[in-house]
């Protein structure tokens, strides 16, 4: 029963909302015209029948074609976010391996420019000497080296590479500079 009274009480509201707007003289002379044109185009199509389903026909068509374009586009947009979905992966990991590959390259400039750092250390005091007096110099210079050592720089020195320092050395290790003996 409370449905019944829902619905009667919408009506009446609706019918007070009517009746009030209708107290304005322009809202009211706008309804009687819109009135007139609704009764004349139903008579016209009472009249002319054909062209009212010519016209319901094209409106019909005018909406399967749009729904048809929504429906193609729906699913090539659905297509493009399906490739995205499949391709963020593969980029995620070409961005990881650019990464890598940037970190590995950085640390390699810094192990160069620690190798550089160190030979110019070692070629200060005589820097003349390893690069005239002879290709038997080491880049140990003299002294001894008791126990395992390994060293992983690159070897880059002037000279001969009897001491460089690639690999490592385990044991005892006597390295003289020939070019200090002389």
């Amino acid at each position: 029963m409370s449905q019944n009274k829902l619905l009667t009480g919408l009506l009446m509201g609706a019918a007070v909302g009517v009746i009030v707007s209708l107290l304005d003289r322009n809202t009211r002379n706008d309804v009687v015209n819109k009135s007139k044109k609704v009764g004349s185009s139903a008579q016209y199509y009472a009249q002319n029948r054909q062209e009212l389903v010519s016209a319901v026909q094209q409106q019909t068509e005018k909406v399967q074609n749009l729904y048809s374009r929504i429906s193609e586009d729906a699913s090539y947009v659905g297509e493009k976010v399906n490739e995205l979905k499949d391709l963020t992966p593969h980029v995620k990991e070409l961005a990881m391996e650019t990464k890598e590959a940037f970190v590995d390259t950085k640390d390699a400039v810094i192990d160069s420019k620690d190798d550089v750092l160190s030979a110019l250390k070692e070629d200060s005091p005589s820097a003349t000497s390893s690069l005239t007096e002879g290709n038997d110099s080491s880049s140990t210079g003299a002294g001894s080296n008791f126990g395992s050592t390994s060293n992983s720089s690159t070897g880059s020195s002037t000279g001969s590479t009897t001491g460089s320092t690639t690999g490592s050395a385990s044991g005892f290790n006597s390295g003289t500079d020939s070019s200090k003996k002389a």
